[in-house]
């Protein structure tokens, strides 16, 4: 994984601002006396050489031999049992739940002016969520009843984003209708890198790209400095996170409706021949493996192990409509989430079909509660705690209302999580975007979002 940093930033080559150009008393401070970019050049995002190996390992080093923000898919981890849940929704809020307490409500996170896509742990006490209003959003927990604290705001791109998981080093990534995978930093808010490939470049000499196709769905933060992202292009690709570059080539593992669609048309190979990839999600292999779902009906289990030659090891139909979003739920357990109401739990090791639960809505996410339990994060505004061992809900019948739109993701969260030695001390600041490009693209979504926003109050009936 790890074979040195990149090429950094020169600090004689430090860009000037416009404004400071047009600043008739702007000086320019020399880089030995400018302490951000001292601050930078000790984080690796500039100096004169690049890290070696050894010094790009450093960057990662924790207290803890095997920390979850380098280490995230640890069996161990993946099937411990969470304190507190905490969901997201199409009603612009994140809200947390106390598992050991009946999952009382413990505190509402508003700031989101649009759907939030996902909601994700990040550095033990904070929040890290992605919104189709154009942002990540940085969270800080906080006592039972007190409002969520907003941190930080990333302005990402004037599209919707529909993905985002943390990284090591004060990191995290995201992807979404952009068609771009990004790695930016939590401490500056700075793009790092801008990964393009699933909106240029794809299979069937970029047929996919070529329609219009390579929106970034999900966003898997695999091991150390490597991702893996899903997209309606069909394909799932593997980053490196601290140069940006791709590993191995794209690989294709959902192929389609087959005959089953009808007839063919002009996209027939858009639904026929090729799957858009949904979601992705660990399965407690300590990384070297992940189950990926998508549009055409099925799951996929991939073996990471060989980082170039990432490849499908099973595959099976798992709906009768496209496949919204699997995860782990056992240790050798999955559950799908079908767009024909119903969320199955599958043994990920045979492709066999374990239990069923009919839902009233189209279920978005699952979490593990414990080894038979379950948390469903419902189309129809509930969370639903489920024993699909026994067949039974535990908090009445198809749970409660926890939102007052539809669920969108639902994930766990470990007090224990929040020890500081899980954590790297300082940020790594790799990089290969420059800043013009970085501040534009925040521009955009800006100007984007002032326009929403404009035309609302303009509305008038």
């Amino acid at each position: 994984m790890f074979r040195g940093g990149p090429q950094p930033i020169n600090p004689l080559a430090r860009p000037l601002r416009n404004e400071d150009a047009f600043n008739l008393r702007f000086k320019p401070v020399p880089p030995e006396d400018d302490e951000d970019w001292l601050e930078l050049i000790r984080c690796g995002g500039a100096g004169e050489v690049a890290d070696t190996k050894e010094e790009q390992i450093a960057r990662y080093a924790t207290e803890a031999e095997k920390s979850p923000e380098a280490n995230p898919d640890l069996t161990e981890l993946m099937l411990s049992k969470p304190d507190v849940i905490v969901t997201c929704s199409m009603d612009y809020l994140i809200k947390t739940w106390d598992v050991n307490d009946s999952y009382r409500p413990l505190q509402v996170f508003e700031g989101h002016l649009n759907f939030v896509n996902v909601v994700v742990p990040c550095r033990g006490d904070n929040l890290l969520s992605c919104s189709d209003d154009y942002t990540c959003r940085l969270w800080k927990l906080g006592d039972a009843g007190s409002p969520g604290e907003l941190l930080m705001t990333y302005w990402i791109h004037g599209f919707p984003i529909k993905s985002v998981c943390e990284l090591p080093g004060q990191r995290a990534a995201c992807g979404g209708q952009d068609k771009i995978v990004r790695i930016f930093s939590l401490v500056t808010g700075h793009t790092l890198h801008r990964i393009t490939d699933h909106g240029v470049c794809g299979p069937e000499d970029s047929y996919f790209q070529k329609q219009g196709c390579g929106a970034v769905w999900s966003v898997l933060h695999l091991r150390g400095n490597i991702i893996v992202s899903g997209s309606e292009d069909a394909t799932v690709r593997v980053w490196d996170i601290d140069t940006g570059k791709a590993l191995g080539s794209a690989q294709i593992g959902h192929l389609g409706w087959g005959e089953e669609i009808g007839a063919t048309g002009l996209g027939w190979k858009l639904s026929e021949r090729f799957g858009a990839v949904w979601k992705l999600c660990h399965l407690g292999k300590d990384g070297n493996q992940f189950a990926s779902c998508s549009y055409d009906r099925t799951i996929c289990i991939w073996d990471a192990s060989d980082l170039e030659n990432v490849r499908v090891i099973r595959s099976w139909k798992a709906a009768e409509n496209g496949v919204l979003n699997v995860s782990l739920v056992g240790k050798c357990h999955i559950a799908s989430c079908g767009s024909d109401k119903e969320v199955k739990i599958w043994n990920f090791e045979t492709g066999e079909l374990v239990h069923k639960i009919q839902t009233r809505g189209i279920a978005s996410a699952v979490a593990m509660i414990d080894e038979h339990v379950i948390a469903i994060a419902g189309g129809d505004a509930t969370l639903r705690i489920y024993d699909w061992s026994k067949g039974k809900d535990l908090t009445g019948k198809h749970g409660f209302y926890a939102h007052d739109m539809t669920l969108r993701s639902v994930a766990k969260l470990r007090h224990s999580d929040q020890a500081q030695s899980n954590w790297t001390t300082c940020p790594i600041m790799y990089q290969s975007c420059k800043w013009p490009e970085c501040e534009a693209d925040s521009i955009v979504a800006l100007e984007q979002m002032r326009r929403v926003m404009k035309n609302s109050l303009d509305f008038q009936f």
